[in-house]
């Protein structure tokens, strides 16, 4: 009876913390985006922006929050600037063995990615949208992330309408901020 008691609390305890290191390390793959990030872009249909981007761990590391504000400068086809803001969460869904990137944006866009584990290395994710709401149906975008080094990282938000191939719509250049 004791032994069948000190198995039972044995394989309980190897399973928890079998559980925990799993939930620390879920994200290891990916983790090189973690943390704070400032710098500037260029294209989305204006000249440049400023932009602050932020990956943090949430609820208890079980998700990584996602927030990205842009603010561009006036043009003369738009003399105001524009002010763009995402938000979202990078899960890991255990079914598909694949990262899943929900961002929501202030244009009404949701775009549900996925991971292509096919064109993403460990200094580079690709993000590809499985679903967009409230596009141009059979409209398609990709959001790369490349590791240029432990402080810098770039981003490029490429769009593809349907029947096309994809466009480059901006790259932002972001430096980890200290």
């Amino acid at each position: 009876m004791i032994l069948k008691k000190t198995t039972v609390l044995l394989l309980g305890l190897l399973l928890y913390i079998g559980v925990s290191y799993g939930q620390t390390q879920r994200f290891e793959k990916i983790a090189f985006i973690l943390g704070e990030w400032h710098g500037t872009g260029i294209g989305f249909g204006n000249d440049t922006s400023v932009i602050t981007t932020s990956f943090q761990l949430t609820m208890d590391g079980m998700y990584i929050a996602v927030r990205n504000d842009s603010q561009f400068e006036p043009t003369v086809a738009n003399p105001n600037g524009e002010h763009h803001i995402d938000n979202g969460f990078i899960s890991f869904d255990k079914h598909r063995n694949t990262f899943v990137f929900r961002q929501f944006n202030n244009e009404g866009y949701v775009n549900h990615y996925i991971l292509n584990e096919l064109l993403s290395t460990e200094l580079m994710l690709v993000f590809e949208t499985e679903n967009i709401e409230n596009f141009v149906p059979g409209g398609k975008a990709r959001w790369t992330i490349k590791k240029i080094s432990a402080t810098q990282i770039e981003t490029i938000f490429d769009v593809s309408f349907p029947d096309k191939n994809y466009t480059c719509f901006g790259t932002n250049t972001l430096e980890r901020n200290d």
